[in-house]
């Protein structure tokens, strides 16, 4: 199988296929998404993520799932679910206290979980493939490396890599998803500025949210 496809309307279906099939065999893949390219696998392979980026364990990854209904599975979820669609699918990574549902060897110790539906139509048709359980994801590069926007941005973790969807230049900033912290209720922490923080702050106070004043 070529280790690297590109991805058109005429081959969608077949990249779909093959990341799906990587995943169950416990590979990595990288993959676009609405900010930046990504790496992904199934929950139980996510040590795999950590060896690749060189990523100090203490750092947890997020969540890809593929429906705004899969948020409230695992993790805590403290907003309305109108809100939630207002923000997902979008370039922001919700945080939110994590539920049992949330099996305890991914992130153990920690007590929240970052969750993204990025608005990009690969990443949530593959995620509805896995119904059961979200995927593991986090950026594609080395940790504290430039931040992704096409694949010869990483191209130093090729080779470690079992699949590869390009889907050509992202257009935009290089500056990930924002992140929010929600998991207080009626109160957001933003946690990292990210592509779209002044979007995410209007939505929030539009719904009644204020600024939190507590350090996380």
């Amino acid at each position: 199988m070529e280790k690297i496809i590109s991805l058109d309307p005429c081959n969608f279906s077949l990249a779909l296929t093959k990341a799906a099939k990587v995943l169950e065999n416990g590979g990595l893949i990288a993959l676009p998404t609405d900010t930046i390219y990504g790496v992904s696998s199934l929950l139980e392979h996510f040590e795999k993520i950590y060896n690749l980026k060189q990523r100090p364990k203490e750092k947890p990854l997020g969540l890809f799932v593929g429906d705004a209904s899969m948020v409230k599975k695992y993790s805590k979820q403290t907003i309305s679910d109108s809100l939630l669609n207002e923000l997902l699918p979008g370039p922001v990574t919700l945080v939110f206290e994590r539920s049992p549902a949330l099996p305890s060897f991914f992130n153990p110790s920690v007590s929240n979980i970052g969750i993204r539906i990025p608005e990009h139509p690969f990443v949530q048709e593959l995620c509805r493939k896995f119904p059961d359980q979200p995927l593991a994801q986090t950026s594609a590069n080395i940790s504290g490396a430039v931040s992704p926007l096409c694949i010869e941005d990483f191209e130093d973790l090729w080779n470690s890599l079992d699949f590869i969807i390009d889907g050509g230049q992202i257009v935009g900033s290089c500056l990930g998803s924002t992140v929010v912290d929600l998991s207080k209720e009626g109160e957001y922490q933003i946690i990292r500025d990210g592509s779209a923080r002044d979007q995410t702050i209007s939505i929030l106070e539009m719904h009644g949210l204020t600024a939190s004043k507590w350090i996380s």
